[in-house]
């Protein structure tokens, strides 16, 4: 605990010694057959973990994280008109994703609940995850559910710990991996309509359909048709119960009716509304397929290295037969291949795809999970058959779970990339350091920032509520400006050449202050 002190406060340190007494709990009543209190308290650890992450940087991250933050706040006046530049004082092509007016580059979903967050708790880096902390807990039961259900109680147990350890997942709640936010939620809603999916299958209770249609249709208002993904499963399903007929496949048409009756509204408002912008939108991400955007390319490889990123250095090895002995354990052959039609053709579609993205087969992850506690939990059975005795028996269940809990939960990765106590963390520190200055500034109302380095005018934006840029304005602009009376301030560094008009005007706020590092 020492060391630990040495590089998180003792927020995080309670916070993780809270998650540890609750895994220990929940440990205890899996391996007495107790498995509704196991469960509880899993869900519990996973929600002090993933509070954990939320604290992790108290900054808004790159490259993402801070636009969509800003976005939210903004939701908070308007929720119907997402706006990355909420007051466009400047004259100026607002035309780009990083500096639209009427920003419709995301789907709006994960925005409003950032905005419900802020308006419920205030405005904080942590209440700007929060909502990831609710979904991941939905996310663990929904994990322990489906592997209880298709494989075994122990099985979903794994599955719901593999979930809680795995920091690529705890990366995206932090906000520090690429489109964090927006993929966590978008992962979370397609999993729910698999778990949805699969108690339908088992229990053939009509809420499910229901569920399956309102889960997907939510993940379509976070990114977009891949939220339709559980349909491709249920179909291939339906094939191989040869179930041809309408009257056989009547649910799944109420299922996604639901689905069309959550999804489409906001895309024919959006379009009657803004019709420029979400134009611009529908174009820009239908161009994900063919070309390369951003620089975002990658070899048809491309997501099987990433593969090892998201789960491990050797789930690459291990997934076959991970994925083999979920076959063998797998208490319907026939929901296997369905969920396996999953995996298969989103590794295929975005291999395929021209623009590749850590975190575009993470919609399948559930399923991987679930795949690697169904290996787990057969050599767990495997070794059990040497033991005769029931507590050696749990006693190897809690030493393999501790073991792959301290194998895959990396604290010391977590220290050296996160912790503002570590000097070598430059990026963390100069993030802070902006931070710090933005919140520094004591500005009117109607002050206008500018030269604001790189894309920190995101930041700025958030931090001081005024609207800032990247660029030092024109006598045009600035003369603009005046006769709408506002005022000009300007980050004016040592490299900053100004011109006459601005240097030597005694109505031009002049800010001697240093941003730093990244843009």
């Amino acid at each position: 605990m020492e060391s630990f002190s040495l590089y998180f406060d003792n927020t995080q340190l309670l916070i993780l010694l809270i998650a540890g007494v609750c895994f220990a709990i929940s440990l205890f009543f899996q391996s007495k057959g107790k498995a509704s209190f196991a469960v509880a308290f899993l869900v519990l650890t996973g929600i002090f973990v993933f509070s954990f992450a939320a604290l992790m940087d108290p900054f808004l991250n790159l490259w993402d994280e801070r636009f969509h933050a800003l976005v939210g706040k903004n939701l908070m006046n308007h929720p119907l008109m997402p706006t990355l530049y909420d007051d466009p004082v400047v004259s100026m092509a607002y035309d780009r994703w990083d500096r639209y007016y009427i920003w419709l580059h995301k789907q709006p979903l994960f925005l409003w609940q950032i905005a419900l967050s802020f308006k419920l708790f205030g405005i904080s880096e942590f209440t700007l995850r929060l909502p990831n902390i609710v979904l991941g807990a939905a996310l663990v039961y929904a994990g322990y559910r489906s592997g209880m259900l298709l494989v075994g109680q122990r099985a979903g147990y794994i599955s719901g710990i593999l979930i809680i350890i795995n920091l690529y997942i705890f990366e995206l709640i932090t906000g520090r991996q690429e489109l964090e936010h927006n993929d966590f939620t978008f992962f979370v809603y397609v999993s729910l309509s698999l778990w949805s999916f699969i108690e339908y299958h088992f229990s053939q209770n009509k809420i499910w359909i229901y569920l399956i249609g309102m889960f997907s249709g939510m993940a379509i208002l976070c990114k977009w048709l891949v939220g339709l993904l559980v349909y491709l499963g249920w179909f291939v399903l339906r094939i191989l119960q040869e179930k041809y007929t309408f009257s056989a496949n009547k649910d799944l048409f109420i299922s996604l009716v639901v689905t069309v009756l959550i999804a489409l509204p906001w895309q024919v408002l959006s379009f009657m509304w803004y019709p420029a912008e979400a134009g611009a939108a529908f174009q820009f991400n239908a161009l994900h397929f063919t070309k390369a955007l951003e620089g975002h390319g990658g070899s048809f490889w491309y997501h099987f290295d990433m593969f090892k990123t998201i789960y491990g250095s050797f789930a690459l090895l291990l997934i076959i037969p991970a994925l083999y002995f979920m076959y063998k354990s797998s208490r319907d052959k026939k929901l296997y291949y369905s969920l396996l039609s999953m995996v298969l053709v989103v590794y295929l579609f975005f291999s395929l795809a021209a623009t590749k993205m850590p975190s575009f087969t993470i919609v399948v992850a559930m399923i991987v999970f679930m795949a690697f506690a169904s290996l787990l939990d057969t050599l767990l059975n495997f070794a059990c058959r040497f033991l005769k005795k029931g507590n050696l028996r749990a006693l190897l269940f809690v030493l393999a779970i501790v073991a792959l809990v301290v194998v895959q939960f990396e604290i010391g990765y977590l220290q050296e990339k996160h912790s503002i106590k570590n000097e070598a963390n430059s990026y963390s520190r100069q993030l802070l350091h902006n931070k710090e200055i933005f919140k520094s500034l004591d500005l009117a109302e109607n002050t206008v920032l500018f030269n604001v380095k790189g894309r920190h005018y995101i930041e700025a934006m958030f931090y001081t509520g005024l609207p800032a840029y990247n660029f030092i304005p024109t006598l045009e602009q600035y003369e603009d400006l005046k006769t709408k009376g506002r005022l000009t301030a300007i980050f004016a560094g040592q490299d900053t050449e100004l011109p006459g008009y601005l240097k030597d005007n005694p109505s031009v706020l002049l800010i001697n202050k240093d941003l730093q590092g990244y843009e």
